[in-house]
Order: structure tokens, then sequence, then C-alpha cells
């Protein structure tokens, strides 16, 4: 059974938008912090994996919203690993509010990066069993992202700049999500909220290089935002976002 790691937040200014609703971003910062927490507590923290020539990246999100923490509520973030193979290893979190009720989970699949060779590297049993996740060869069909309509679509560029890369020397990646969302023009950002997510990481970007964030709407029972982060002949990251409304 998957050991369980639980831990208060209480969201302060700097995690909302003008709304005082903690950002997409954000929330995905504060989740990696939680399992990093975790890590520690486990003895498996970044240095232990540093050690061994490797770095946790992550190839996938899928976000399920019944409404973000406001700015000055304490919640309560629960996370887990679930699964793991030779390559991927799944984890979520949950974020409940001050009376249980769950307000936002979130899956995502983990990938071990080979730090000199930039390539994935083998989960070994001796990096994963402390959190007792199960093994299974089975390697899960995420949902994946659609396309942006290339026959109507608007995009923004963006320099990577030196504070974008983090410590493992990539893009962190809340800043790919500030630019997926940045695309959208405020009007639209600040009359609609994210309901359902998914993000999905096929490619490093690197220092120095300019990125392409394109976008376009789709109507169909509900409306939904496809993007696209790309730059010169290459697919960095892809998302779609369901929305709706609020007045």
């Amino acid at each position: 059974m998957s050991l369980t790691y639980t831990e208060s937040k209480e969201i302060a200014y700097y995690m909302c938008d003008r709304h005082q609703n903690l950002t997409l971003p954000m929330l995905v910062n504060i989740l990696l912090d939680v399992s990093e927490k975790q890590s520690e507590s486990l003895n498996r923290d970044e240095a232990f994996v540093k050690a061994r020539g490797l770095s946790w990246i992550i190839l996938h999100y899928e976000f399920m919203i019944e409404r973000m923490p406001k700015l000055k509520e304490t919640v309560q973030i629960e996370t887990y690993a679930t699964e793991y193979n030779k390559l991927f290893t799944y984890r979520e979190f949950v974020i409940r509010d001050a009376n249980h009720k769950e307000l936002v989970r979130v899956k995502t699949t983990f990938a071990l990066l080979d730090s000199e060779k930039r390539k994935m590297g083998r989960i070994t049993e001796d990096i994963v069993e402390p959190y007792k996740a199960t093994f299974s060869k089975r390697i899960r069909r995420n949902q994946k992202p659609a396309e942006p309509d290339l026959n109507e679509y608007t995009e923004k560029t963006y320099a990577v700049r030196y504070f974008d890369i983090d410590g493992n020397n990539h893009v962190n990646n809340s800043h790919y999500i500030n630019w997926l969302l940045d695309s959208l023009d405020s009007e639209f950002l600040s009359q609609h909220d994210i309901r359902h997510g998914v993000i999905t990481f096929d490619k490093e970007v690197n220092e120095h290089q300019t990125v392409i964030s394109r976008v376009s709407y789709r109507k169909e029972e509900e409306l939904y935002t496809d993007h696209l982060i790309r730059t010169n002949g290459a697919s960095h990251c892809s998302a779609s976002f369901k929305w709706i409304k609020v007045g």
C-alpha cells in the first residue's frame, strides 16, 4: 500500500492572481515542494538522486479542479506514489479545504533523467522502495492534449532567461505553465477558471532559446484551449485546458 504524506499550507499573497485565487504555476510549485518533503522524510531527497547522476523530471500532469484555493486559506495537501515500472513512476496529489472537501486532484508521471547523457534513466528498486508504490510492468496511457487549430491560432514568443533554469539545469515546470497561459488574453483569463487540464512535456528547452507559445480555442460541449510550446523545428510542451465562465 502506498505511503502517504500530508502537509498543511496557507495560501500567501504572492501565490495568487488578481482575484486572490491560487495560480496554476504556483499550485505546481507547492505540489513539488510537498513531494520533495516526503522524499526528504524517506531519505530519498534530491541529493540522494543526484549522487547517482540522476534527477527527477515530470512528463505529464492531469489537473481536476473543483476550485482553486484562495488567499489566506489553509489547505491540506496529500501526496503518494501509486505505481512504478522501469521507466516511469506515477504520483497523485489531493488538496482539501478545512472541511476536508476535495478542491484539486492532480495525477503526474515522473521519470529519471541521466544528468550527463540527458536521457531517461532506469528506475531502480532502491530509489523507490520507501514510497511503497506498487510495481507494474504496465505503462499507463495518459490522456493527450489536443493540437492547436493551425487555421486559427495566436502566438507569443519568449526568451529563455537565466532565472528560468532550475537546479537540474532545465526550465522549471512553472515557467512552461506561465508561457502556456500567458498566450491567452487578460480578459479571457479574468472571466474564466480552469476545471480540467492536461500538460505533456516532450523535450527540454535550453537557456538562450526563444520559445513560441501557440494557442487556439475549441468550443464543444465545453470551452477548451489547446496549446503548444515550440522552438524552430521542435515541439517541447503541449496542453489542453477546459474552462468555465465566472461572474
